[in-house]
């Protein structure tokens, strides 16, 4: 039987564990989809306590401690921290499979050099061991970028954002501060081009006005405004945007029609679900044009049904814990926009996600469709321009993660692939890096070992290596 979490964890044959370790282990890391906190970064301040590191902000916790029926106060409530920390233990004694299991305790390993397995009976000991290493003050935010050698994070930051603790870390970095990592923004304008709460698009509207110094009263002067935003986020060091899609949008209009559109909308009417979806496919088809003429790459993740739980969403907000799958068919109005931009050659670099994992042999096969030059080029193309992202949110486990890799190989072209993020909210969350490359490094060996792939670094080695690194610092033009 094998020792939990030992050095060999989720490698089972030697052509894994010689890729691993001979390999993938210390290459960089690319974080380019994160929810770490610029200003957490700025300031760098010293960690106090395991259990807010771990139980703040994190919703995946929170939902496996609910489905163990911890009261919401010990969730995202203002419980006090040792009691979160010993309901959390409770929780993920009993949460076999989930990979909260593996992930919590390599980063009591990695960070406190804890490797006692976490109960209800010991979480205050373990704490109060961690707590003993935070106290001497030396693990912060950037200690555990630096420990982890994450080369580039890319934050996720809303266009009205005035990015001033990018500047910080920037002007701070140019003056020749020890600390390398890379901290750049990503344009992130759902809330400019979701109207289904026509007031809360109205005050969102309002505030984007206050930052460009314009009115906007028409189609052409909002989308003014997001070019100017995405102008300065350009000039700050950003080359991604990130979007939050139920269902990709596909309902062209005229610029007369939109005008009618967000004039209605800004005298508080409603806009019917047709003129919505209008306004979101004009605007969304906006950006990546602008994405397209500024090198950039436009991430669309779809298929997060957001915040279904009406109780907790009317007493805490969003982005606690209360999401789901959907179901609803995304390929045919996906395919439309895509090809839409591709004919008129604005056609950016993008990532397609999916929460839904029987989506990821369609999205693989579209993906592959707008590979390749245009007849009359001269230059050869980006190596997966656009692709499948990677193994998203529900999907960023064990089994998730192996069944997106092998559909994206099978039906896609795993090669050109930009690789794993964090897509998290916390510093502790990079030995998921990790844990992604051992797995990745144990099905390509597997590949070898049935004598399904050859033994030969241009088929193994070299994709391990793109994978984890090379093809993100390619792809992206960020280092």
């Amino acid at each position: 039987m094998n020792r939990f979490l030992d050095e060999n964890f989720l490698l089972k044959n030697e052509t894994a564990k010689r890729l691993y370790f001979k390999v993938a282990k210390d290459l960089p890391i690319f974080d380019y989809h994160c929810h770490l906190s610029p200003k957490a970064i700025a300031e760098n301040k010293p960690f106090e306590d395991i259990a807010q590191m771990w139980l703040e902000g994190d919703h995946y916790k929170w939902r496996i401690m609910r489905a163990n029926g911890s009261p919401e106060a010990l969730c995202d409530g203002n419980g006090p921290w040792d009691k979160k920390f010993v309901e959390y233990a409770k929780a993920v004694t009993k949460a076999a499979g989930n990979p909260l299991v593996q992930w919590s305790h390599l980063e009591l390993q990695r960070i406190f050099g804890i490797e006692d397995v976490l109960t209800p009976e010991n979480a205050l000991e373990i704490r109060e061991r961690a707590n003993r290493v935070l106290v001497k003050g030396d693990i912060t935010p950037r200690f555990l970028l630096t420990k982890f050698n994450v080369k580039v994070i890319c934050t996720t930051d809303d266009p009205i954002d005035d990015l001033r603790w990018h500047k910080a870390i920037a002007a701070e970095q140019a003056a020749g501060s020890s600390f390398k990592t890379r901290v750049l923004p990503a344009f992130r304008p759902d809330k400019a081009l979701n109207t289904r709460d026509i007031a809360a698009w109205n005050a969102y509207v309002d505030a984007l006005e206050k930052v460009v110094g314009a009115d906007i009263q028409s189609y052409g002067a909002l989308a003014a405004a997001l070019a100017a935003r995405h102008e300065y986020f350009h000039a700050m060091g950003s080359r991604l945007s990130d979007h939050a899609i139920l269902v990709p949008p596909y309902a062209p209009a005229a610029e007369a029609e939109l005008d009618a559109m967000v004039k209605k909308g800004r005298a508080g009417t409603a806009l019917s679900v047709l003129e919505q979806e209008q306004l979101s496919t004009a605007l969304l088809l906006h950006l990546a044009r602008l994405n397209a003429q500024r090198g950039w790459t436009m991430q669309l993740h779809i298929g997060a049904l957001r915040s279904i739980n009406p109780r907790l969403f009317a007493a805490l907000g969003p982005d606690i814990g209360a999401d789901s799958t959907s179901d609803e068919p995304i390929t045919p109005p996906l395919a439309k926009f895509l090809g839409q931009l591709e004919g008129e050659g604005q056609l950016p670099k993008t990532i397609l996600y999916t929460l839904d994992p029987s989506k990821h042999n369609p999205l693989a096969t579209i993906a592959g469709s707008f590979a390749g030059t245009a007849p009359e080029a001269t230059e050869s193309q980006v190596p997966g321009k656009v692709q499948l992202g990677a193994a998203w949110w529900f999907n960023d486990q064990k089994d998730g993660m192996e069944r997106h890799m092998r559909e994206y190989a099978g039906a896609g072209f795993l090669g050109a692939w930009v690789g794993m993020l964090t897509d998290s909210r916390s510093f502790m969350s990079f030995p998921r890096h990790e844990y992604f490359r051992r797995i990745l490094c144990n099905l390509v060996g597997e590949w070898v070992e049935n004598g399904e792939l050859p033994d030969d670094p241009r088929y193994t080695d070299d994709l391990v290596r793109g994978i984890c690194w090379e093809n993100a610092e390619r792809y992206f033009g960020m280092k």
